[in-house]
Protein backbone atom coordinates (compact mmCIF):
# COMPACT_ATOMS: atom_id res chain seq x y z
CA UNK A 1 0.00 0.00 0.00
CA UNK A 2 1.17 3.27 -0.81
CA UNK A 3 2.52 5.83 1.86
CA UNK A 4 0.02 8.21 2.92
CA UNK A 5 2.18 11.43 2.67
CA UNK A 6 -0.04 14.50 1.88
CA UNK A 7 -3.73 15.91 3.13
CA UNK A 8 -5.18 14.39 -0.38
CA UNK A 9 -3.89 10.74 0.66
CA UNK A 10 -5.14 10.49 3.83
CA UNK A 11 -8.75 11.77 2.90
CA UNK A 12 -8.82 8.96 -0.23
CA UNK A 13 -7.88 6.48 2.10
CA UNK A 14 -10.58 7.19 4.43
CA UNK A 15 -13.00 7.29 1.20
CA UNK A 16 -12.22 4.14 0.43
CA UNK A 17 -12.38 2.74 3.36
CA UNK A 18 -15.51 4.38 4.47
CA UNK A 19 -17.19 3.17 1.08
CA UNK A 20 -15.90 -0.58 2.20
CA UNK A 21 -17.72 -0.34 5.55
CA UNK A 22 -21.33 0.58 5.08
CA UNK A 23 -23.15 -2.55 6.75
CA UNK A 24 -25.98 -0.73 8.20
CA UNK A 25 -29.07 2.02 6.73
CA UNK A 26 -27.24 3.90 9.02
CA UNK A 27 -23.92 3.82 7.80
CA UNK A 28 -25.01 4.45 3.83
CA UNK A 29 -26.75 7.79 5.87
CA UNK A 30 -23.29 8.61 7.18
CA UNK A 31 -21.38 7.62 4.01
CA UNK A 32 -24.01 9.45 2.17
CA UNK A 33 -23.16 12.67 4.31
CA UNK A 34 -19.13 12.01 4.38
CA UNK A 35 -19.25 12.24 -0.09
CA UNK A 36 -21.59 15.49 -0.09
CA UNK A 37 -18.66 16.95 2.50
CA UNK A 38 -21.81 17.68 5.18
CA UNK A 39 -19.23 16.04 8.28
CA UNK A 40 -17.00 17.95 10.11
CA UNK A 41 -16.02 19.38 13.49
CA UNK A 42 -17.36 21.27 15.90
CA UNK A 43 -15.03 23.10 18.17
CA UNK A 44 -15.81 24.12 21.50
CA UNK A 45 -12.77 26.32 23.85
CA UNK A 46 -11.79 24.41 26.94
CA UNK A 47 -10.65 26.76 29.78
CA UNK A 48 -8.52 26.91 32.32
CA UNK A 49 -10.74 26.76 35.72
CA UNK A 50 -8.96 29.15 37.17
CA UNK A 51 -8.37 32.22 34.90
CA UNK A 52 -10.89 31.64 32.21
CA UNK A 53 -8.24 31.55 29.82
CA UNK A 54 -8.83 29.00 26.72
CA UNK A 55 -6.14 26.37 26.97
CA UNK A 56 -7.41 23.66 24.13
CA UNK A 57 -9.92 23.52 21.50
CA UNK A 58 -12.15 20.30 21.86
CA UNK A 59 -13.48 18.80 19.01
CA UNK A 60 -16.41 16.20 17.93
CA UNK A 61 -17.91 15.54 14.67
CA UNK A 62 -20.94 16.77 13.47
CA UNK A 63 -22.97 16.80 10.74
CA UNK A 64 -26.10 18.69 9.55
CA UNK A 65 -26.32 21.91 7.79
CA UNK A 66 -25.97 23.50 11.14
CA UNK A 67 -23.54 21.26 13.08
CA UNK A 68 -26.05 19.98 15.19
CA UNK A 69 -26.53 16.61 14.85
CA UNK A 70 -23.79 13.86 16.10
CA UNK A 71 -22.17 11.43 13.91
CA UNK A 72 -22.10 8.37 16.45
CA UNK A 73 -26.06 8.74 17.50
CA UNK A 74 -27.03 6.71 14.57
CA UNK A 75 -27.22 2.93 14.53
CA UNK A 76 -23.41 2.67 12.95
CA UNK A 77 -21.87 -0.55 13.06
CA UNK A 78 -18.55 -1.04 14.59
CA UNK A 79 -16.19 -0.82 11.91
CA UNK A 80 -17.88 2.38 10.61
CA UNK A 81 -17.61 3.99 13.90
CA UNK A 82 -13.92 3.33 13.70
CA UNK A 83 -14.19 4.65 10.49
CA UNK A 84 -15.64 7.78 11.52
CA UNK A 85 -13.18 7.95 14.66
CA UNK A 86 -10.11 7.75 11.83
CA UNK A 87 -11.99 10.60 9.84
CA UNK A 88 -12.06 12.62 13.00
CA UNK A 89 -8.27 12.53 13.80
CA UNK A 90 -7.55 13.34 10.18
CA UNK A 91 -9.20 16.40 10.22
CA UNK A 92 -7.75 16.97 13.22
CA UNK A 93 -4.56 17.02 11.49
CA UNK A 94 -6.05 18.76 8.88
CA UNK A 95 -6.75 21.79 11.54
CA UNK A 96 -3.31 22.09 13.08
CA UNK A 97 -1.40 22.18 9.74
CA UNK A 98 -4.20 25.25 8.81
CA UNK A 99 -3.03 26.54 12.15
CA UNK A 100 1.03 26.16 11.85
CA UNK A 101 0.62 27.68 7.94
CA UNK A 102 -1.73 30.63 9.05
CA UNK A 103 -0.55 31.76 12.42
CA UNK A 104 2.33 32.94 14.68
CA UNK A 105 3.66 29.28 16.81
CA UNK A 106 2.40 31.12 20.28
CA UNK A 107 -1.28 31.56 18.78
CA UNK A 108 -1.55 27.80 18.07
CA UNK A 109 -4.24 25.45 19.34
CA UNK A 110 -3.95 22.61 20.77
CA UNK A 111 -7.03 20.16 19.60
CA UNK A 112 -8.54 17.28 21.90
CA UNK A 113 -10.01 14.62 19.69
CA UNK A 114 -11.96 12.46 21.84
CA UNK A 115 -11.27 8.78 20.00
CA UNK A 116 -11.86 4.90 20.73
CA UNK A 117 -8.78 2.87 21.80
CA UNK A 118 -10.24 0.13 19.89
CA UNK A 119 -10.19 1.95 16.57
CA UNK A 120 -6.40 3.16 17.14
CA UNK A 121 -6.28 -1.14 17.48
CA UNK A 122 -8.13 -1.70 14.41
CA UNK A 123 -5.50 -3.69 11.77
CA UNK A 124 -6.51 0.01 9.57
CA UNK A 125 -6.17 1.83 12.02
CA UNK A 126 -2.89 1.05 13.15
CA UNK A 127 -1.87 1.86 9.63
CA UNK A 128 -3.19 5.05 9.67
CA UNK A 129 -1.98 6.52 13.37
CA UNK A 130 1.49 5.06 11.71
CA UNK A 131 1.05 6.94 8.50
CA UNK A 132 0.05 9.78 10.81
CA UNK A 133 3.40 9.90 12.78
CA UNK A 134 5.63 8.90 9.91
CA UNK A 135 4.41 11.95 7.52
CA UNK A 136 2.45 14.11 9.72
CA UNK A 137 4.50 14.39 12.97
CA UNK A 138 4.15 18.38 12.84
CA UNK A 139 0.68 18.47 12.83
CA UNK A 140 0.57 15.74 15.15
CA UNK A 141 2.33 17.05 18.22
CA UNK A 142 -0.63 19.59 18.17
CA UNK A 143 -3.07 16.78 18.78
CA UNK A 144 -4.46 15.49 22.20
CA UNK A 145 -6.04 12.19 21.80
CA UNK A 146 -8.63 11.65 24.42
CA UNK A 147 -9.20 7.58 24.65
CA UNK A 148 -12.18 6.60 25.10
CA UNK A 149 -11.55 3.01 26.79
CA UNK A 150 -13.71 -0.17 27.48
CA UNK A 151 -14.07 -2.17 30.71
CA UNK A 152 -11.20 -4.24 29.21
CA UNK A 153 -9.44 -1.80 27.26
CA UNK A 154 -6.15 -1.84 30.11
CA UNK A 155 -6.21 -5.44 29.52
CA UNK A 156 -5.06 -5.67 26.11
CA UNK A 157 -1.72 -6.38 24.71
CA UNK A 158 -1.41 -3.69 22.72
CA UNK A 159 -2.77 -1.13 24.90
CA UNK A 160 0.78 0.24 27.04
CA UNK A 161 2.63 0.27 23.51
CA UNK A 162 -0.16 2.48 22.02
CA UNK A 163 -0.63 4.88 24.88
CA UNK A 164 3.70 5.23 24.63
CA UNK A 165 3.19 6.17 21.13
CA UNK A 166 0.98 8.46 21.70
CA UNK A 167 2.76 10.29 24.35
CA UNK A 168 5.66 10.11 22.72
CA UNK A 169 4.44 11.91 19.27
CA UNK A 170 1.37 13.78 20.45
CA UNK A 171 1.34 16.43 23.02
CA UNK A 172 -0.59 14.68 25.49
CA UNK A 173 -2.67 11.88 26.43
CA UNK A 174 -5.82 12.26 27.76
CA UNK A 175 -8.19 9.39 28.94
CA UNK A 176 -12.61 9.63 28.49
CA UNK A 177 -13.44 8.08 31.17
CA UNK A 178 -16.99 7.72 33.93
CA UNK A 179 -16.43 7.87 37.15
CA UNK A 180 -18.07 4.16 38.08
CA UNK A 181 -16.41 3.01 34.72
CA UNK A 182 -13.37 1.09 35.78
CA UNK A 183 -10.81 0.77 38.58
CA UNK A 184 -8.29 3.87 38.22
CA UNK A 185 -6.03 2.29 39.42
CA UNK A 186 -5.59 0.35 36.15
CA UNK A 187 -4.62 3.63 33.88
CA UNK A 188 -1.81 4.49 36.09
CA UNK A 189 0.51 2.46 34.00
CA UNK A 190 -0.54 4.61 30.67
CA UNK A 191 0.56 7.88 32.51
CA UNK A 192 -2.51 9.28 31.88
CA UNK A 193 -2.01 13.38 31.50
CA UNK A 194 -5.47 14.28 32.43
CA UNK A 195 -8.84 12.56 32.64
CA UNK A 196 -11.78 13.96 30.97
CA UNK A 197 -15.14 13.40 32.55
CA UNK A 198 -18.60 14.51 31.31
CA UNK A 199 -20.70 14.82 34.89
CA UNK A 200 -23.49 16.82 36.02
CA UNK A 201 -23.50 17.50 39.57
CA UNK A 202 -26.93 18.95 40.17
CA UNK A 203 -27.57 16.05 42.59
CA UNK A 204 -26.05 14.64 46.10
CA UNK A 205 -26.02 11.54 44.32
CA UNK A 206 -23.73 13.08 41.46
CA UNK A 207 -21.81 14.14 43.68
CA UNK A 208 -20.74 11.31 45.49
CA UNK A 209 -19.96 9.84 42.58
CA UNK A 210 -17.26 11.62 41.34
CA UNK A 211 -15.34 11.80 44.92
CA UNK A 212 -13.76 9.06 44.23
CA UNK A 213 -12.01 10.62 41.26
CA UNK A 214 -11.21 13.70 42.85
CA UNK A 215 -9.97 11.86 45.42
CA UNK A 216 -7.50 9.71 42.82
CA UNK A 217 -6.40 12.29 41.19
CA UNK A 218 -5.64 14.33 43.75
CA UNK A 219 -3.67 11.82 45.12
CA UNK A 220 -2.17 10.75 42.20
CA UNK A 221 -1.38 14.90 40.55
CA UNK A 222 -3.42 14.13 37.80
CA UNK A 223 -5.62 16.90 36.15
CA UNK A 224 -8.60 16.45 35.68
CA UNK A 225 -11.26 18.18 32.48
CA UNK A 226 -15.38 18.89 33.41
CA UNK A 227 -17.57 18.62 30.90
CA UNK A 228 -21.11 19.26 30.30
CA UNK A 229 -20.98 23.00 32.50
CA UNK A 230 -24.46 24.25 32.45
CA UNK A 231 -24.06 27.34 35.09
CA UNK A 232 -22.07 29.53 36.88
CA UNK A 233 -22.96 27.61 40.03
CA UNK A 234 -22.17 24.22 38.55
CA UNK A 235 -18.37 25.54 37.45
CA UNK A 236 -17.90 26.94 41.09
CA UNK A 237 -18.19 23.51 42.32
CA UNK A 238 -16.43 21.87 39.69
CA UNK A 239 -13.56 24.73 40.65
CA UNK A 240 -13.78 23.64 44.53
CA UNK A 241 -13.35 19.97 43.60
CA UNK A 242 -10.05 20.80 41.62
CA UNK A 243 -11.19 20.32 37.95
CA UNK A 244 -7.78 21.79 36.40
CA UNK A 245 -9.84 22.64 32.90
CA UNK A 246 -13.18 23.26 31.64
CA UNK A 247 -15.71 22.74 28.57
CA UNK A 248 -19.34 22.31 27.33
CA UNK A 249 -20.31 25.72 29.64
CA UNK A 250 -23.18 27.34 28.26
CA UNK A 251 -21.94 30.35 26.78
CA UNK A 252 -19.30 28.84 24.65
CA UNK A 253 -21.31 27.96 21.67
CA UNK A 254 -19.78 24.88 19.57
CA UNK A 255 -18.32 26.56 15.95
CA UNK A 256 -17.95 24.36 12.55
CA UNK A 257 -15.09 24.12 11.29
CA UNK A 258 -14.56 21.99 7.67
CA UNK A 259 -12.43 22.43 5.00
CA UNK A 260 -13.27 22.31 1.14
CA UNK A 261 -13.22 18.73 -0.43
CA UNK A 262 -10.10 17.88 -3.14
CA UNK A 263 -12.73 18.80 -5.98
CA UNK A 264 -12.46 22.84 -5.11
CA UNK A 265 -9.41 24.69 -5.90
CA UNK A 266 -6.19 24.94 -2.93
CA UNK A 267 -8.52 22.37 -0.66
CA UNK A 268 -8.45 25.53 1.81
CA UNK A 269 -10.64 25.80 4.89
CA UNK A 270 -14.41 27.29 4.68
Amino acid sequence: MDNLTSNQALYYYLSQLIGQHVVTEDDQLIFSAFEANDIHHACQAIRDTNSGDIEYQHLTLRFGSHSEQSVYQFDLSTSMRFCLDLYSLYLAVRQTKFQIETFHPDLISNVVVPISHDALLWQQGQFFLKQIIRFHAGAFYHIIPSLQLSETSTLHPDTQPLSDTLKEYAYALWFDISPSQMQLDRLLPLAPDAFKVAVTIESKQDRSALLPLVRFCRLHKIKWVAGRICSQEELTQFKRLGASYYFGYFSDLPTAMSFKSFGDAHNEVM
